[in-house]
């Protein structure tokens, strides 16, 4: 089988960032995909009120499982380093690290979200009609948290070596058994939300399954079998870039489940209109988010390779990439809003609501993408606390401002939605202001320690 993996020490820069960002894309999209398939069968075989219920808990599940995911993104970081670095014994204790922190992560979580789900579903201002049937989704879904952790782990250690196909494949093999399994559980045993919570666990079961045995197999990286515990350097270090990476995402979640809440007092209709909406959404946020997983690892090598030059030019190539994919596809999104809209729902003040977002939404995602790259650079770079200050104030605090400040004054939908431009135009001028002065600052220390070689 031809190498999988990328050189990210050498070579063409764009075509190792395409090489690495393309698998993340397709991967990451057709979960979205899958999540529209769930929807989609809902709706044909069950109600609006199932589509509802489970677009409802989208936000609150992506802002309860935030944090973790952002610990995978510190492994990303760290087993890359020190591939760079050619410290192998320290890349291994990472791996072993990151996935005992999956696990154990996981479950508290677990705990967590089956315990708390109504109490989050009100707090969200979940309608009533939508409340039972969304919280036996939420519950179910939490259950199999440990498992999908364990995934997102493996497979970003699995990027970290400059591999990213297998956990494409994996995932795409997960999702088509979560498709067929929605499908039966739906129509043949006459389940809805909970046939959709239990086909995405046992997906998640295979997928992480495959990524096991594939990173059991890899020759860059190895899983310490005989020492199962947690490195207390690694863990830190892990921690320390993960925690705040993984608090920008909680945040992030955490404004869009306040804006999402301002939309539900617009009552059933709008919450599953933004419920389809945030769907499409969720497809054109990979594929501009892709270019920023790819970017961590390149930098993150390339900094422990003290190759700072070729961080310098993964940047600039990083934001071509994710400007290009996010205004094509987001012009498309907007264009052919209505027609997307409808493969979920026959409703028309449903669509009315899903288009007025997507139009909106859709035609700025590029500019996401931008603040993205930025901030995964950082976190590449060892720099994670400054992209969560950024989320924290123009993507968090910003909005808390707009919803109970601003919006009461001009009620209206269109204008609610503007403050996601915003947001990410001030957080990117932020990131770049960081950016700068932290560059100059490790090419200063790489050309000090060539002048010291040299001699």
């Amino acid at each position: 089988m031809r190498n999988s993996q990328v050189n990210m020490l050498s070579g063409s820069i764009t075509r190792g960032l395409l090489s690495m960002t393309i698998p993340i894309m397709v991967m990451n999209v057709m979960q979205s995909l899958f999540n529209i398939i769930d929807m989609t069968t809902l709706r044909y075989f069950s109600n609006d009120s199932a589509v509802g219920a489970v677009g409802v808990c989208g936000t609150l599940i992506t802002l309860c499982t935030s944090l973790l995911i952002g610990l995978s993104a510190g492994a990303n970081v760290v087993v890359a380093k020190r591939i760079g670095s050619g410290n192998q014994e320290r890349a291994d204790r990472a791996v072993t690290t990151a996935i005992l922190l999956s696990l154990t992560g996981g479950l508290i979580l677990m705990g967590i979200g089956v315990l708390f789900a109504e109490s989050f579903l009100k707090m969200a201002n979940c309608p009533d009609s939508l409340l039972r049937q969304a919280s036996v989704y939420f519950k179910i879904y939490f259950c199999g948290v440990p498992i999908m952790m364990l995934y997102n782990f493996l497979a970003s250690i699995l990027r970290a070596t400059g591999d990213t196909k297998k956990p494409m494949y994996f995932l795409i093999l997960g999702g088509f058994i979560k498709v067929i399994l929605t499908i039966m559980l739906v129509t043949a045993f006459d389940m809805d939300v909970e046939g959709v919570a239990l086909a995405t666990i046992l997906s998640n079961i295979v997928a992480s399954i495959l990524a096991f045995c594939a990173l059991c197999k890899s020759r860059v990286v190895h899983i310490q079998f005989k020492r199962v515990r947690f490195d207390i350097k690694e863990l830190k270090e892990i921690v320390f870039i993960g925690v705040p990476a993984g608090m920008q995402s909680a945040l992030y979640s955490l404004a869009n489940v306040v804006i999402s809440a301002a939309v539900n007092s617009f009552g059933a209709d709008a919450t599953t209109g933004i419920s389809i909406a945030n769907q499409f959404d969720g497809i054109l946020y990979q594929i501009s988010y892709a270019p920023s997983l790819a970017t961590i690892p390149y930098v993150a090598q390339n900094v422990g390779a003290g190759n700072i030059k070729r961080v310098k030019q993964t940047v600039l190539r990083a934001v071509w990439i994710t400007t290009a994919f996010g205004a094509t596809f987001g012009a498309l999104s907007a264009i052919f809003s209505g027609q997307l809209s409808s493969i979920m729902s026959s409703t028309p003040a449903v669509i009315a609501y899903s288009r007025q977002k997507m139009v909106i939404i859709s035609s700025t995602y590029f500019i996401c993408g931008i603040n993205e790259v930025m901030g995964g650079v950082l976190k590449g770079l060892g720099k994670p606390i400054l992209p969560a200050i950024a989320t924290l104030v123009f993507m968090c605090l910003i909005r808390f401002v707009w919803v109970y400040g601003i919006f009461p004054h001009c009620p209206t939908l269109t204008f609610l939605y503007l403050i996601w431009p915003i947001g990410w135009i001030l957080s990117i001028i932020t990131l770049l202001i960081a950016y700068f002065p932290a560059i100059a600052s490790l090419d200063r220390q790489s050309n000090f320690l060539q002048q010291e070689e040299s001699v």
